[in-house]
This record gives C-alpha cells, structure tokens and sequence, in this order.
C-alpha cells in the first residue's frame, strides 16, 4: 500500500494497484487465477491474473531468497520470510 497523504485533514482511501500494470485490486472471476503476492525492494507487492499471464517476465523484477532462491516471499512487519524455506531476513 502506498502511503495516505492526511496533511489536508482528510483520509484519503488507497488501495493496492499490481506492481506490474498499476491496476487497482478486484477479485478476479472464476478461472481467472488469483493475485501473485511477491516481494520487490523489500516491500509486499501484488500481480494481477493478467500481467502473471501477459507478462511473463514479471518474476524477474522481484527479491529472491538468498538461500533457495525462490520468489515465494512474504514482507511481515520488517522482515522478509521465504515461504520455500523458512529463511527470514531483515528486522
């Protein structure tokens, strides 16, 4: 999620776009898949059904586990955990 300007006062509703496209968040019909979550720079991002098939190169603008490899990271209140593995960096 991208940081809520409030220096006017008022609360200003963001939601999450996919990292790829910038497209805001809807929950994709049936057979369409689901939103990819990755890590990249060290913050949670999200990938839309489309870009994941459109696009299929977006893996490699993602971190990567520095033990095993892999891109099924999880960013958690300043740490990264790989879902592969269990490696936890970071905090």
């Amino acid at each position: 999620m991208r940081p809520v300007d409030r220096s006017l006062g008022a609360i200003e509703i963001v939601r999450p776009t996919c990292f790829v496209c910038g497209r805001t968040t809807y929950d994709p019909g049936r057979g369409e898949g689901t939103w990819a979550r990755a890590v990249a720079g060290g913050r949670q991002v999200l990938v839309c059904p489309p870009c994941q098939r459109e696009r299929p190169g977006w893996a490699a603008r993602v971190d990567r586990c520095e033990r095993c490899g892999s891109t099924r990271l999880s960013a958690t209140l300043g740490e990264v955990v790989c879902r592969s593995c269990g490696q936890v960096t970071g905090a």
